[in-house]
């Protein structure tokens, strides 16, 4: 496991670019278009709140995983992008409670070669991990105040499925698990 200190003020950027070509590629509910590798950043009590679009993991399913508990979820705003190969689809689900955050991205029909874009926007380098899907890999980065960002991207066929866990309790074996479960 890779571990480096991330600034505070740095981790919701670090959320959100970790994840920044899915976020693209859902749109807040089925597309075919990707967004470039950057995403203006947003407070994290932002008041931008859009519909969870349909296919999101209940809030009591990801939060039993994770062992938290999570308000229902809504979208992530898309922020344009680059054209994907046709038939490629996803989602975006946020859920964010006052004190941390959960994003899942679900990707269909995607090649399985997009895991090095979303993991080449990690805010540290990232580790590989076993059992998880066809591919999986994972990064941990501390922002501070005992807390982590976690996240963890895999593939399995032509699903994709990225979590990141920013300041909640889960461990990065929770992580993997839920993962594992979306693919």
């Amino acid at each position: 496991m890779v571990k480096s200190r991330v600034s505070h003020n740095n981790w919701w950027r670090w959320t959100l670019g970790t994840l920044a070509i899915a976020f693209a590629v859902s749109g807040c509910g089925t597309t075919t278009t990707a967004a470039s590798p950057s995403i203006t950043p947003v407070a994290l009590n932002s008041p931008v709140v859009t519909p969870a679009p349909s296919g999101c993991p209940t809030a009591a399913r990801v939060g039993a995983a994770l062992g938290i508990t999570l308000p229902k979820p809504t979208g992530v705003p898309y922020s344009g992008g680059t054209p994907l190969a046709a038939g490629a689809t996803g989602i975006a689900c946020e859920y964010h409670a006052q004190s941390y955050n959960v994003i899942i991205e679900l990707l269909k029909n995607i090649d399985p070669s997009y895991i090095s874009q979303f993991s080449s926007h990690f805010p540290v380098p990232y580790a590989s991990v076993s059992g998880v899907g066809d591919q999986a890999r994972s990064f941990t980065a501390s922002i501070g105040g005992g807390k982590d960002n976690e996240g963890v991207v895999a593939t399995k066929g032509r699903n994709l499925v990225a979590l990141v866990a920013t300041a909640t309790a889960a461990s990065l074996a929770q992580i993997e698990v839920l993962v594992n479960q979306l693919l």
